[in-house]
């Protein structure tokens, strides 16, 4: 067994290595164990599109009932409608079979057990130590659909009164197809792209973050002279924006934008992970907000939403969390309604809008792929040998080193073998100069890995 794939918010690994029948069986009897523990004795089940799910799910159903749990199979949908089950449903315990973002041959499990995220590393050891899964006979699974009362909902709270037109790229994930379904009920013009789902994810790899993957819905964007535009990752937690002028919006702005409309609505918390713009807590303290920076990770956010009751969480890679008159779990379909609504109001258009909302000097993510074994322990040898004379040090997630208006990041990925890094400066001398300053530091320490960003 391949301990790697226990992670810090979930499991991850590839479909045929990592995550084997045996392994799969396993890790669903200690899950089924640990929801009969928290009183309860039934689970939804959901799958994106990969082409390893529909086994993987066998195996994890084969798991969980010899545990003597029920089955709720919600079949292909996105991670939120299993989180969108677990609130409204008849039990708050949810599994999704999902790679997220990552190469097509992985896979994955997202865990909420009793409404709480549950990480890979709560379940290792129980998996490691059990020997065998018991013997059983029972079959015990039941279909069940809340997409209707999903989109009713949604369509019920969220009123657009002017004819929007929106593309949306569903990226051959989980998403587009209840997107395109959500966006006709609340009656807007849709053009849809790669709706269908195929885990061979023929036309592009569902990663929003990433600029080449929005090339299709930009020129969809720019043809069909449409007013916004939306992009969905596999499955369909993470969104991407696109302006009417075909201009990509990074996630932080994403979160600004949404930060002016809820705490218009109501004051309080906002949490963000570390890789965020310095701009980002400003603007939460100019509008009567209180701005809490979190580690990076969907099961971080979701913990620290809970704990402070904020209004709002998001994440660089793109994932939202509306907790104001929503539920709190991050969900790109409904990001992007509120978005459109949030835009659809102005008497403006989205790319006019964006001019409005601060800007710094800024890199995107950048990743540097390194062995997974090796990523944590590259970061702590950097933390003891780095120099930084009259810098803020920041160390909750990494590293992010603060000089003024401008800093530096570093972390280990928690889902691929890779460091990612950001940088960011109040003007472009300042970025050059803060990541020439990192970048010398870490070249010093590892003389033998280039800085080959992907």
């Amino acid at each position: 067994m391949n301990k790697n794939i226990f992670r810090a918010y979930d499991i991850r690994g590839h479909a045929k290595k990592d995550l084997d029948s045996s392994t799969i069986e396993k890790i669903g009897y200690v899950l089924g164990k640990k929801i009969k523990e928290n009183n309860s004795d039934s689970v939804y089940i959901g799958h994106d599109s990969r082409l390893s799910c529909e086994r993987i799910k066998n195996d994890l159903i084969k798991g969980i009932n010899a545990a003597e749990v029920k089955v709720l199979n919600l079949g292909l949908v996105p991670t939120p409608m299993v989180y969108y089950a677990t609130k409204v449903g008849s039990t708050s315990s949810g599994i999704m079979i999902t790679g997220s973002h990552n190469p097509k041959d992985d896979n994955g499990l997202k865990m909420v057990i009793n409404d709480n995220p549950i990480s890979g590393y709560e379940i290792k050891e129980s998996v490691e130590n059990l020997s065998e899964v018991p013997i059983t006979d029972s079959k015990m699974i039941e279909s069940i659909d809340f997409e209707k009362k999903y989109i009713e909902e949604v369509a019920n709270k969220i009123k657009i009164n002017k004819k929007f037109k929106v593309v949306l790229d569903g990226g051959n994930g989980a998403a587009g197809i209840l997107a395109d379904k959500m966006f006709n009920a609340i009656g807007l013009e849709v053009v849809s792209i790669n709706k269908e789902p195929d885990g061979n994810f023929p036309n592009h790899h569902p990663d929003p973050s990433k600029e080449s993957n929005l090339l299709e819905l930009k020129k969809a964007i720019n043809l069909l002279n449409a007013d916004i535009g939306f992009a969905f990752d596999g499955d369909g937690d993470r969104i991407g924006l696109i302006t009417n002028d075909g201009q990509s919006i990074v996630a932080d702005q994403i979160i600004m934008l949404m930060t002016e409309y809820y705490l218009d609505k109501k004051k309080g918390a906002i949490v963000f992970d570390v890789k965020c713009s310095n701009q980002l807590p400003l603007l939460i303290e100019k509008l009567g907000g209180n701005p809490i920076m979190e580690k990076t990770g969907h099961f971080n956010i979701k913990k620290r939403i809970k704990q402070t009751n904020a209004v709002l969480g998001g994440e660089m890679s793109g994932h939202i969390f509306i907790n104001h008159d929503w539920y709190g779990f991050d969900d790109a379909i409904f990001s992007a309604v509120i978005l459109t609504k949030i835009i659809s109001d102005l008497d403006i258009s989205v790319s006019e809008k964006m001019e409005e909302i601060p800007s710094t000097y800024s890199t995107s993510e950048l990743n540097l792929h390194v062995k997974d074994e090796d990523k944590f322990t590259i970061v702590e040898k950097f933390k003891s040998k780095m120099e930084f004379p009259n810098a803020d040090i920041n160390t909750i997630d990494g590293i992010r080193v603060s000089i003024g208006d401008s800093w530096a990041l570093m972390r280990a990925s928690n889902t691929s073998p890779k460091l990612v890094l950001r940088f960011e400066g109040d003007t472009e001398d300042n970025l050059n100069q803060i990541r020439t300053l990192f970048e010398n530091n870490f070249q010093r320490i590892f003389p033998d890995i280039k800085l080959d960003y992907h």
